[in-house]
Formats: structure tokens, sequence, C-alpha cells
């Protein structure tokens, strides 16, 4: 008599991992997940919703990949010429407000070439979706930002947005609100995937699976993902640089924190440093330039001079 063969358990992957983000809502074949992701997102509705996207950040993209620590984000055109750009962050490394800003004028500028007129500059959103608090905004998981007048409010334009999803406001929402929860579910479409993109397994975003069709198969898509043996082993990489980086970036601020840096003695090397100790400085002060940390972080971080650190930044960007 023939044994059976049972299936190898298996656990479903993180959505916060940006590879696996980029998996579901970065896949050229299916855009469904993503176009209703930002229609949530956008809050639009009957003729305003977008229809069709392309994605411009596909998956095979080898510059990223070789890069271990590169940052997986989703970039796609919607049918209206909105570009959206998504990045999900675990761990606040210090930087988002400023490097956010960064990124969306650099997509505003791209788009406009020599000679053509301003108003064809298309609305650019770049939605962030962060596993921790920047604006210490409570309960309030979903913010929106664009250019308006300080007292009056009206909107100059909304060419440019900037959204800011706070997954820890989002459990603190959930906690505050326990005995209402669930009425919201089927209401509101944004908490719905962010439910699914947190915690994909807790009995909310399950609820949400049956409320929302296109959530459910998302879940379905993302637990074929997670039996694929091969995206498992590049699942397990990427989660591991991501860690081994913001372990570095802990332990340098634990360290700055515990022991202090001498800034600006010996040009703003530690006493005592040895040239070693200052190879691995340099290296990791490049790392941290990279992925856009302020020379002032850094020279607190790693004890390089601010001149120090403009040189190595002049010769990154050669």
């Amino acid at each position: 008599m023939k044994k059976e063969k049972h299936s190898k358990p298996f656990k479903l992957m993180d959505p916060k991992i940006d590879f696996v983000f980029k998996l579901l809502f970065g896949n050229e074949k299916d855009t469904s997940f993503l176009i209703a992701f930002l229609n949530a997102a956008l809050e639009l509705e009957g003729e305003k919703t977008i229809k069709s996207v392309i994605i411009m950040s596909p998956n095979n993209d080898k510059e990223k990949q070789e890069e271990k620590y590169s940052i997986m984000d989703v970039k796609a055109k919607a049918n209206d010429e909105t570009i959206i750009n998504i990045e999900i962050q675990l761990k606040d490394e210090h930087n988002m407000r400023y490097r956010t800003v960064y990124y969306l004028s650099k997509m505003i500028a791209k788009r406009l070439k020599e000679g053509d007129n301003y108003k064809s500059i298309y609305k650019t959103v770049a939605i962030n979706i962060l596993n921790f608090d920047l604006l210490d905004s409570g309960t309030r998981f979903h913010n929106r930002y664009r250019f308006t007048e300080i007292e009056t409010k009206q909107e100059l334009t909304d060419v440019a947005e900037i959204q800011f999803m706070e997954l820890p406001a989002l459990r603190r929402y959930i906690q505050e609100n326990e005995t209402t929860i669930k009425d919201a579910i089927g209401e509101n479409k944004l908490l719905e995937w962010l439910l699914f993109i947190d915690n994909p397994e807790s009995e909310l975003a399950k609820m949400a699976e049956t409320k929302n069709e296109i959530i459910g198969r998302a879940r379905d898509m993302l637990k074929t993902l997670s039996k694929d043996e091969k995206l498992q082993e590049e699942y397990m990489a990427r989660e591991k640089a991501i860690m081994d980086k913001y372990s570095a970036l802990s332990e340098a601020e634990e360290k700055g924190i515990v022991k202090g840096i001498d800034i600006g003695r010996e040009e703003g090397i530690g006493v005592g440093r040895e040239e070693g100790e200052r190879n691995k400085a340099i290296e990791a002060s490049k790392k941290m330039i990279q992925d856009g940390l302020s020379l002032e972080l850094i020279s607190k971080y790693e004890g390089l001079s601010i001149s120090e650190l403009e040189q190595i930044k002049k010769e990154i960007e050669k």
C-alpha cells in the first residue's frame, strides 16, 4: 500500500519584507493587487479610479538585485499618467522625511524634458509604508501631504503628494477600537490592505479577505509564493540582508550613545582609532551615504568629520 505524501509545512512569507511586497504588488503579469491598493490609498472612486498601470521597476532589475541592501520599491505609471512610487521600510533610519521629498522631486524633474511646457507635469505620488513611528500621530495610520496654504488650507496644486502609512499606528488603532474595528472592515479598503500587509495570518486580515475578494486572491498568491523553495531561499537571504543592515545601524547607534565619539579630534577620527578601524568607518560611511543618511548622523555614528564625509560623497557621485 502506497504511503500518502504529506505536503511540506510552510510559513507565509511576510509582505512587509520588500522582496515579498514587490512580488505581490510589482507583478507585471497581474497588476490587479497594485491597482486595488492604489485606488484605496488615493481614495479614488467611480470614473476617477485607476484602470490600468505599467510597472516601471520590474522584478528582474539586475542593478538592484546585485545590491543586497538596496531598497526594492515598486514604481508604476497609471492610465491617467500619474506616477506612483511605493517604498516599504522596517526600521527608522532617521532620514525618511527628507529622503522622500528628495526622491519625489527627482521623479517630477525626470518627467519634464527640456523645452516641455510646465503644465505637462503630471501627478507624482510617493507612498511610504513604515514599520515605525515617524509622525507621532497616535492612531492615525494614514497621512497625505500636498502643497497647501498654511492658514487657509487652500491647495496650490495636487501634482506632488507624499503619503505615510504607519503600521504601529495601525496596531494602536486596532487596540483602541477593538469593539468597532470589525465594522470598519468592508468599509475601509485601505485598512483592509494594511491589515493584510502587516499580518496576513491575523484574524482581522482573514476577515478582510472575506469582505474583499481581491485581498483573498492576494493571500492565495502569497501562499503560492511561500511554497516555492527557490523563492523561500531568496526571501531568507533578503530578510538576512535587511536584518544585518539594521543590526549594524543599531550597533553603531548604541556605540555612539554608550561610548561617545570624539568628533573633530584628529580630523574627526576617534582617539586611538587604528588604520583598520578607520577603513571600516569609511566603508560603513559610504554605505550610509548611498542609503541617504545625513552626513551629520553618519559623523555621529562613525566619527568621521563632515568635511571627510563630503569628500567621500563627491567620490561616490563621480
